[in-house]
């Protein structure tokens, strides 16, 4: 049978559940994204996508088929996601933020500078789009020859309004790339808190760090986030569970061979990270990034006033210490939900 339900992101974080992220938009750059039910019920909550891979990028409602992509969608959901398909349970902190997709990875599957230059302009060219948060969960290779162009995107972007997070990466004897790499962006690294509210089993995920990044840390493990519908991965959790639900209504008096039966079926779920039939648990510094910049929604919401500086210094104040662990590795700590609203409400 599968594991024991781990307790959702919400239940680990701990935030201050006043607060959703409602009046906050936050912009998503990724490879691509798909326009999920728990973006679109009961409240369609995508002000706009944008393909900065384009000639002439202008913000617009459709997403192409050819353009959906499980990362963004996952990155954007664990942040945003109201958990619709899960009644709820599945959602981010900040379930009620509106949300724009910049999707920054060409069809050949790279990541070019020109294009997050682009994407970290879209607050800027569109300011009727209300951009308070960039989430950046791709980057570009090592030593790419436009990196200062990338950071000093994110440099204007900061100074316009616009809090900007980076994902740290997954190399940990690297250090972060454009963006991440970027002075005024806030780059987020990992941590593995186990699946679990007690805090004696966190540990740092194996994130880049070096060059004064990361920041700090945010769960890199264990996060919750939606399957994208029509994919094999989706197709089979459903297949799996639906399974399990005609065996537990026909075996009213289990033999060894249902038995054998179920073990298999609950081996599979683990090993494939299923947590429920549209539902699995995914991992990376992707994911870590956007965490935070729910956070951030939440402080915003709390505090419509703050500056990208202060979310900075209220998320890094009121971070949590990971014992045993240089501050290289972990930045300033393990973000603090409530800790950070309650910081921003306080301003």
């Amino acid at each position: 049978m599968p594991r024991p339900q781990i307790p959702s992101l919400v239940e680990r974080l701990c935030p201050d559940t006043r607060w959703a992220g409602r009046g906050v938009c936050i912009a998503f750059v990724d490879a691509g994204f798909f326009p999920h039910a728990d973006l679109s019920f009961p409240r369609g909550r995508i002000r706009a996508y944008v393909d900065v891979t384009r000639d002439q990028p202008e913000p617009r409602e459709l997403l192409e088929r050819k353009a959906w992509s499980w990362h963004g969608t996952m990155t954007t959901c664990c942040a945003a996601g109201n958990g619709y398909l899960s009644g709820g349970r599945y959602r981010g902190l900040a379930s009620e933020s509106d949300v724009v997709l910049i999707k920054a990875k060409d069809e050949d599957a790279d990541v070019r500078a020109e294009h997050l230059v682009a994407a970290l302009e879209v607050p800027l060219r569109h300011p009727e789009l209300g951009i308070r948060i960039l989430s950046v969960s791709i980057g570009v290779d090592p030593g790419d020859p436009r990196s200062a162009d990338i950071e000093r995107a994110v440099q204007r972007a900061t100074e316009a309004g616009v809090v900007v997070l980076a994902a740290a990466g997954n190399v940990p004897d690297r250090a972060p790339t454009a963006p991440a790499s970027a002075k005024s962006a806030i780059t987020v690294g990992g941590f593995d808190d186990g699946g679990t509210i007690d805090q004696s089993d966190d540990g740092p995920w194996p994130s880049s760090h070096g060059g004064g990044k990361p920041d700090l840390l945010a769960p890199a493990a264990w996060v919750p986030a939606p399957m994208v519908p029509g994919t094999l991965e989706a197709r089979e959790a459903h297949a799996l569970y639906d399974l399990l639900t005609v065996l537990e209504e026909m075996s009213l008096e289990p033999s060894a061979k249902d038995d054998d039966l179920l073990a298999v079926i609950g081996e599979r779920i683990v090993k494939q990270k299923f947590i429920a039939r549209d539902y699995q648990h995914v991992d990376g510094t992707s994911f870590a990034a956007p965490i935070v910049a729910s956070v951030a929604a939440q402080m915003l919401e709390a505090n419509p006033k703050l500056r990208p500086a202060d979310v900075r210094e209220g998320l890094l104040q009121t971070a949590r210490k990971l014992d045993g662990v240089s501050p290289e590795i972990q930045g300033a700590g393990l973000v603090q939900a409530a800790a950070a609203v309650a910081w921003a409400e306080g301003r």
